[in-house]
């Protein structure tokens, strides 16, 4: 059994297991409150470094051996890596699944690259700084200044401690580190695309510099049978498409991937292989619906903020990962919301095995929208998630902000109004406008609830606690929609109408009861007994399920997070109740739902 946290390799639709090396474990680790390190260059000082943490959990975390939650703005990690000389000849990659913010790396204490952005992945190159075979120092710094308004930071509190609807901050490396030896010439990534209507798959490949003479070869197996196969020049970003000899369509009930090998080839011997795998499914919006393969499906969504006890951001196990959408499954949700956070790739992953829709997020409060350096950085990031994730079959929509007015007034003391409204306006469009134009299969909801301006998608959050006030908040004075931002929002013409947030109701079992006075759930109420949390939660979703405008809903939410006790689970993941009982009430859905 690995000692190594979180082994797995974390890129499942672009795996290349031959040559790579997971940096999690034991570093090295060296606070900097005063932000002096680079000042006293730290990177060639090893004797610098005074204490452990346990990569990829951030120092916040109990599972990185320290839990020390006070603002740290600048942290470095350091540790030897020792590139094998077996790898020679081949480029190095130093890849991360994540750091929260700002990074940057050295190795042997000349600086080799740097990120901007706390939630999309990245890679830095090494190659030219390698000495084959010999022990090197890697330092890597985090910069995080979630008080800036200049970065996104989703629930992470921007206070001393928790509260409200804000919880511990996350700092630092919180997803996989490895290395990776790649071909000159190997892929750089692929995109795939499918279209079950004429039984083809597209596939968009990259390069690390591409060769010319080379060959992609691409071979597509279902079930272990060869589907489709075929031979391409390499050029960046030219579409390779095959048609497949048979097409099995991805559903909530029959989630079946297509297994893909992708080989590039040189004088007739393979430098480079990857390994992915696809659905065939589409996403489309009509008639007030969202149709997943042409039929329309009620969406009936978990909000889940993808918090742990132990790791806060960063899942103790790829396990975990898997049991948090069982668990929702089990609860009778098809499918979740990630909430004000970027969830990671073995995410989608089970996401894609196992059947189970979502909607992806950025984590967007904490974002001044009115800041031109927050707008850039905000569109850089947005782009590379969307970039990264595109090919995952799971992700039926885009989320890329959430509440803005609301986020905004409460950590940034704005209020929108009609003299800021153009400026507002405009980055919504751009915002819109730059999801379409990378990925223009899937609905785009330009920000959860509210302020709407340009959206395939009109989603509301009622909290209200009866299911009469939730009737008249749908439909106020005979409107088709509910406009949350009142006149100052547009853009209403016929999309599906959603309860992306509702409910929230506090119910904690008795034996659990203990130390939970502080914490809180929406409308003030505490059910004491099961029967009566189901019946708040059953009147509610009648409401929704016998209104033909609403084509879909998503709770509040999957489980515990610190304080804020309206989860079905408990922060721990203990069920309240036995999931059937919940099943019993979320399982519900309209007789013209083909799901």
């Amino acid at each position: 059994m690995s000692t190594v946290p979180r082994p797995e390799y974390p890129r499942m639709q672009f795996r290349r297991e031959a040559a790579w090396m997971n940096l999690n474990g034991e570093w090295d680790f060296l606070a900097d409150p005063g932000q002096s390190g680079r000042e006293r260059r730290v990177f060639e000082h090893p004797e610098a470094f005074n204490e452990k943490i346990m990569v990829p959990f951030v120092l916040e975390s109990r599972l990185s051996g320290l839990g020390r939650t006070d603002f740290i703005e600048s942290v470095f990690y350091q540790r030897e890596i020792t590139v094998p000389e077996t790898w020679r000849g081949r480029r190095i990659f130093l890849n991360f699944g994540a750091v929260d913010y700002r990074a940057t790396v050295w190795l042997d204490g000349v600086e080799a690259g740097c990120h901007v952005g706390g939630s999309s992945s990245f890679s830095v190159e090494l190659t030219g700084m390698v000495k084959w075979g010999e022990a090197q120092r890697l330092v890597v710094q985090a910069m995080d200044e979630l008080r800036s308004g200049t970065q996104g930071g989703g629930k992470q509190s921007s206070k001393y401690g928790s509260y409200g609807c804000y919880y511990t901050r996350t700092t630092g490396i919180w997803q996989t580190v490895w290395l990776e030896a790649v071909a000159d010439g190997g892929l750089r990534s692929c995109r795939i695309s499918a279209n079950p209507g004429s039984s083809q798959v597209v596939f968009s490949p990259c390069y690390f510099n591409a060769h010319p003479g080379d060959a992609l070869r691409i071979t597509v197996r279902a079930a272990g049978r060869v589907t489709g196969q075929g031979e391409f020049g390499t050029a960046d970003g030219i579409p390779c498409a095959l048609t497949l000899s048979e097409v099995r369509l991805w559903n909530t009930t029959d989630p079946f991937l297509y297994d893909v090998e992708l080989e590039v080839c040189r004088d007739g011997r393979v430098i480079d292989a990857v390994a992915s795998y696809f659905g065939m499914r589409t996403v489309t919006v009509s008639g007030g619906r969202i149709l997943l393969n042409g039929r329309p499906v009620f969406q009936r969504l978990v909000l889940d903020q993808g918090f742990y006890p132990d790791g806060l951001w960063t899942a103790p196990s790829d396990a975990e990962l898997r049991a948090d959408i069982e668990r929702s499954m089990a609860a009778g949700f098809n499918g979740a919301r990630l909430h004000q956070k970027v969830f990671e790739e073995r995410f989608h992953y089970w996401a894609d095995r196992l059947g189970y829709l979502t909607w992806a997020e950025y984590p967007s409060w904490g974002i001044d929208l009115y800041s031109f350096e927050a707008k850039q950085n905000f569109l850089r990031e947005w782009q590379q998630v969307v970039e990264r994730d595109v090919s995952h079959p799971s992700i039926i929509a885009w989320t890329p902000l959430n509440e803005t007015a609301k986020s905004r007034e409460i950590r940034l003391g704005f209020v929108c109004d009609e003299d800021s409204l153009p400026l507002y306006r405009e980055f919504i469009e751009q915002v819109y406008d730059l999801t379409k134009a990378l990925d223009p299969s899937r609905p785009v909801n330009d920000c959860s609830g509210y302020f709407h301006i340009k959206t395939d998608l009109w989603t509301i959050h009622p909290y209200v606690s009866t299911g009469e006030e939730l009737k008249q908040k749908l439909h106020p004075e005979g409107e088709p929609v509910f406009r949350q931002g009142g006149e100052l929002e547009t853009g209403y013409r016929g999309q599906p109408y959603l309860v992306d947030e509702w409910g929230g109701f506090k119910y904690i079992p008795p034996a659990n009861r203990t130390g939970t006075e502080n914490g809180w759930g929406y409308h003030g109420l505490n059910f004491r007994t099961p029967e009566e949390l189901l019946a708040r939660i059953d009147e509610q979703i009648e409401v929704m399920i016998a209104d033909p405008a609403v084509a879909g809903a998503c709770y509040t939410q999957l489980t515990d997070v610190e304080q804020e006790q309206n989860g079905l689970y408990l922060y721990n993941r203990t069920p309240k109740l036995a999931p059937e009982r919940f099943r019993a009430v979320f399982g519900k859905k309209p007789a013209w739902s083909e799901e």
